[in-house]
């Protein structure tokens, strides 16, 4: 008897959700369209600087700080604060690494992925508050990775490092070499 009410409590559950839930049925449902990196970089706050769009993932660094020096001059125009701009500068030097680490190389990505989240942890200490830490994380990540050839690098980085263990950040994750 059981059974036979979980079938039909299913079964009206299956029903109610075909019927799409809206009056006058008929209605056409559009999917997302994916953004173009253009639409994407629209939405971080001064983006209006000319950003690399080379097809390496590793992009120009002349003063071999780790940091590509497009970012460098996007973090220096956004108005942080200094703590703001050395933990932003950290962060992308962990990005920068991530996407140009060896994906065969265990103790490689361990030290990637402990810089990463040792950044991040520095991001947030460093914000004025807990939005602007998430949103500096995501400009940041957004600025860093974009174009194909740095998300998919990036992707591989994640898909390599994923379901492994890292220490979390100690203190603030700051390095001082910031």
């Amino acid at each position: 008897m059981k059974k036979l009410s979980m079938m039909g409590a299913l079964l009206t559950l299956g029903l109610l959700a075909g019927c799409g839930g809206g009056g006058g049925g008929g209605s056409e449902v559009t999917a997302p369209t994916a953004k173009t990196t253009t639409e994407v970089m629209a939405g971080v706050s001064g983006s209006t600087l000319a950003l690399d769009r080379g097809s390496a993932a590793a992009g120009a660094d002349a003063n071999a700080d780790g940091v590509r020096d497009d970012v460098a001059t996007w973090i220096g125009s956004q108005g942080y604060t200094s703590a703001m701009s050395a933990a932003a500068t950290q962060l992308a030097r962990a990005y920068q690494g991530a996407i140009t680490v060896s994906t065969s190389d265990a103790d490689a990505l361990r030290t990637a992925r402990t810089a990463a989240s040792d950044a991040v942890e520095c991001v947030m200490q460093s914000a004025a508050s807990i939005d602007a830490g998430y949103k500096a994380v995501a400009d940041v990540r957004r600025v860093t990775l974009n174009t194909d050839a740095r998300a998919s690098a990036y992707l591989a980085y994640a898909a390599a490092v994923n379901d492994t263990v890292v220490r979390a950040p100690e203190g603030t994750g700051c390095t001082s070499s910031n």
